[in-house]
């Protein structure tokens, strides 16, 4: 029985986002081996500790019935990061958008494109009307994107507890629908 074969896929322009496949162990031990890509997100991790982040990812799904998805490019398949809604216990007060890309795909717009789809997926599909990413002060790429699909400063919080960042909320679906339509 494979429980994870009903995430749904969801395609964009140049991403298709997806399930978690046990081939995706080598793009996510890369991703979260590099001090540049993980600065913001908690730090590097072994090979087995990028297991254990993408069984986190994949096992979200089993136990919430929605979570990250592996980004993939649809041009050749490649697995280039993570992005998708996220609530693990602990972590803050309400849900979020959470994302990253391994730096070799940093700057080509593959973030906004990944969010945007994450954040349509979680209003269309999940019925969020509103959505949040928690974003390092300093983390100027993650503020840019998350600026530039509409998102407005909305506090500060703690993440488990200790980790200070900033609130950075989405336009509610709502506002997101009559934008696009607009």
């Amino acid at each position: 029985m494979n429980v994870l074969s009903d995430i749904p896929v969801v395609e964009t322009e140049r991403l298709i986002l997806r399930g978690w496949r046990q081939d995706d162990i080598d793009a996510m031990a890369a991703l979260f081996a590099d001090e540049a890509g993980t600065r913001f997100t908690g730090g590097t991790e072994d090979r087995a500790g990028a297991w254990r982040q993408m069984a986190a990812y994949a096992g979200h799904w089993v136990l919430k019935g929605w979570g990250p998805f592996a980004v993939t490019l649809k041009d050749g398949g490649e697995t280039i990061g993570y992005c998708g809604p996220w609530d693990p216990e602990g972590k803050a007060d309400e849900p979020e958008i959470t994302y990253g890309l391994a730096t070799t795909h940093h700057g080509k717009g593959y973030g906004t494109e990944a969010v945007r789809a994450a954040l349509h997926f979680a209003q269309e599909t999940l019925g969020w009307r509103t959505a949040v990413s928690f974003i390092d002060r300093d983390n100027h790429a993650s503020l840019s994107v998350a600026r530039k699909l509409g998102a407005r400063r909305d506090g500060e919080t703690l993440l488990y507890g200790s980790v200070p960042v900033e609130i950075w909320r989405y336009p509610d679906a709502e506002a997101s629908n009559a934008e696009t339509a607009a």
